[in-house]
This record gives C-alpha cells, structure tokens and sequence, in this order.
C-alpha cells in the first residue's frame, strides 16, 4: 500500500468514525448567510485547552464581517476586532408520521465556545418555523467537560421541571455534535443530578429526512445546492418545488445508503435559473411507494423556503 492510499484510508476511517453525529459545518450556508446578524449570546467556559484547541480547528471556519476601513477618527480606541464566525448545529422539535422527532439545524454563530454553543440555540429557537424547542430562554446555566467522555451541563431557572424524554435527546445530540464526539450527559440542577443522558439509537428519535441546506430564506440565483440526511426505501429522497401550492418541478435524489439503522448524506444541485423571482419551497421526503400499505411507516418530509430575487 503506497503512502497516498494510506492517507486516503485513515481519512476515510476519521470520516466515517463522526457519520453518524454529522456536525459538519455547512461553510455554503455560511455565504448565503453572512448579511445576517447573530443575536448576542451568552457563553460559557470551554474545558481543557486540548479540546478548545481540537474544537477550534473544527468550529473556525470562516472570517464574516469585512467592513472597510472607518472613515472618521476612531479616537484612542482601536477598531473591534473581525469576528470569526462557525455554522453551529442544533437538534430542534418537529412532527412526522411517527410523533414528534429531532431535525438537525445550522445557524451562524459568532465568537461560539467550540462544541457548547448549541444549547444557547436551544434556547433561542430554530430558524425554520416547522421546529421548535423544548428548552425556553434560561434553562442552561453552566456547561463544563467533556471529561473522559462526560459533559456536565447545570440546568437554568428557566428549564423545565421535568424534561421529556425527546427534550432530554435535544441536549446529548446537540452536545455530541458540538463536540464532534459521541458523550454522556449529566444534567444537574443546583446540587442535584437529575440525569444521565446517552444518545438514543438515530432512527428511534431523529425524523428520516432532514435538510441541512439551504437555509430558511436563503436567496438563490441560478441554482440551489442541496444538502441533507435520510433513510428512506432503496435511498430514494424525492423533492419537489412548490410556490403557492403549485408544482414548479420536481425530482429525486439518492442518499448514501438505507440499509443501517441510521441517516445517510444526500445531496446535488437543482437549476433555477429559469424560476421568476419569488419565494418558493423545497420539499424534501421519503419515498413509500406502498402508499403505507405494506408496512411503511409513512412518508417523512421536511422543507425550505427560498428566494429567487
């Protein structure tokens, strides 16, 4: 085996060793994105310099806010410094033909605490107005760890008095892709340990199809790039655009894989150049081609709007 190939491998393995957390920061939403501005958060400490120092180079991964140079006297004060701004990813509430699951969603942050910024989003709520969160303002206070795989997370006056199980899921995933590492959860109020959260397995807790991009409103010129996760019949991910409930054009692509108990990476590019300005939809959904006759379990959809100007 020639040293190329090797490399090749062992990048492979690291790849594949975080499929199943896909943290991964979305750099295109980043672009598409970069006119808005974050909302102040609050931060808490990372722990260990190895792990900022780990997570940084994971989390860093665009330079935003390039404004020129002021054109009046700044005075003794120096100009704020460029913020670096990373895609943090955040598991909200949705519904499905199965109740009520996890969707993953990206948000620009700025100046985040490498692999602890997704709570604060928890409490913020999500972009797309088919999610929302279980955890209200207030309800995270302290975030220490990850310690031989443990992170201990110090619960807010404003968290729920008893966390529902699908709550309790929103932490450890939302950590866990922080992160970029599978980890138990210790949820403490005041003194009191409350619970020890793991991971529950993707298919029992995470809807079947989830887009990453684009992202809620996004503007589009000629064509929309498409990102996404799903486990569905024979990896078909059906997708439609609609505007006003009218069908405008309509597809499919094909995942990475069904055949495991977890979500596979789709993705591709849809030409729209010849769409009118507008808003439209994107629809994205697992393929039943038994119509939930023969054992389906229905058809798992999410979507996007998105402008053309």
């Amino acid at each position: 085996m020639t040293r190329d190939n090797f490399e090749d491998q062992l990048a492979s393995l690291v790849r594949d060793s975080v499929a199943d957390i896909e943290p991964t920061e979305r750099l295109g939403e980043l672009r598409a994105r970069t006119s808005a501005t974050p909302a102040s958060r609050r931060w808490w400490p990372a722990a260990g310099g190895a792990v900022l120092a780990a997570a940084a180079a994971v989390t860093a991964i665009a330079v935003l806010g390039n404004d020129p140079a002021p054109t009046v006297d700044p005075g003794p004060f120096d100009p704020p410094p460029t913020a670096e701004t990373s895609a943090v990813a955040a598991y909200f509430v949705g519904d499905t033909p199965e109740g009520p699951r996890l969707y993953r969603e990206f948000q620009p942050v700025a100046d985040a605490t490498p692999g602890l910024a997704g709570l604060e989003l928890l409490e913020s709520g999500p972009d797309d107005p088919d999610y929302r969160s279980l955890w209200p303002a207030g309800s995270f206070e302290s975030v220490s760890g990850p310690e031989a795989g443990l992170v201990t997370v110090q619960l807010g006056d404003g968290a729920p008095a008893e966390p529902s199980a699908l709550a309790l899921q929103q932490v450890v995933y939302t950590v866990s892709a922080g992160l970029q590492e599978p980890v138990t959860v210790d949820l403490n109020n005041g003194d009191d340990l409350l619970e020890v959260i793991s991971a529950a397995p993707q298919l029992d807790v995470l809807s079947r199809v989830n887009l990453s991009d684009p992202s809620e409103g996004q503007v589009v010129e000629d064509t929309l790039v498409v990102e996404g996760r799903a486990n569905s019949f024979e990896a078909n991910v059906l997708w439609t655009i609609e505007q006003d409930g009218e069908v405008v054009d309509q597809e499919f692509f094909t995942a990475l894989g069904y055949m495991e108990p977890r979500l596979f990476p789709f993705s591709g590019e849809i030409d729209v150049s010849s769409l009118d300005p507008g808003t439209y939809t994107l629809i994205v959904e697992t393929d039943d081609p038994s119509g939930g006759t023969e054992g389906g379990i229905g058809v798992f959809t999410d979507t996007r709007t998105f402008v053309i100007e």
